[in-house]
């Protein structure tokens, strides 16, 4: 049980540094970050006021990992950052799942292609599920228009990317196939 890693996890998928957590929590800098280094350990009164800022329940700090292992909540999933992508990607399976499938929540803000050239991947396979707005998907040669609802399954080696050509975020899921 690693609960200064648990801590550390939650706060960077809120993007608060080690400072602005502790000022919501109204503990010192240091405590915080002796607690993520596991330096130190919190008060009971100390991390109840931690899971209240961070939005968790305080048992959340005690689950067993394997327990958990199969669930990925929604302010734990991991951000997947590329210099060259206008995207932001937020994987929704848990790390141990990355060799074989990867399911991405990506979002694209108005009028933005998800990256300045089409991309392509080794022998994966890609679906694309439109979860809210409206997407185009480049090719080579041809693109397609998905709506809310709407999926397309594409060979990953084919050269591509997204666009957002509406004047609203769009969002949607990629189901990568290893």
């Amino acid at each position: 049980m690693d609960i200064g890693r648990k801590i550390k996890d939650l706060r960077e998928s809120k993007s608060y540094s080690v400072r602005e957590l502790a000022k919501l929590c109204e503990l010192s800098p240091s405590l915080i970050s002796q607690v993520e280094r596991n330096v130190a350990s919190p008060s009971i009164a100390s991390l109840v006021k931690i899971a209240e800022v961070l939005n968790v329940p305080v048992g959340h700090f005690f689950e067993e990992q394997e327990k958990r292992s199969h669930i990925v909540r929604k302010h734990e999933r991991r951000k997947l950052i590329y210099p060259d992508h206008a995207a932001m990607y937020e994987l929704a399976t848990p790390q141990e799942l990355d060799g074989e499938l990867r399911v991405l929540i990506v979002t694209l803000k108005s009028k933005q292609y998800s990256s300045m050239e089409r991309i392509s991947h080794h022998d994966d396979k890609e679906i694309c599920f439109v979860l809210k707005g409206k997407v185009t998907v480049e090719f080579e040669n041809s693109s397609f228009v998905l709506e809310e609802g709407d999926s397309i399954v594409f060979n990953s080696q084919n050269p591509h990317r997204f666009y957002n050509p509406s004047e609203d975020e769009v969002q949607f899921q990629l189901v990568v196939l290893k």
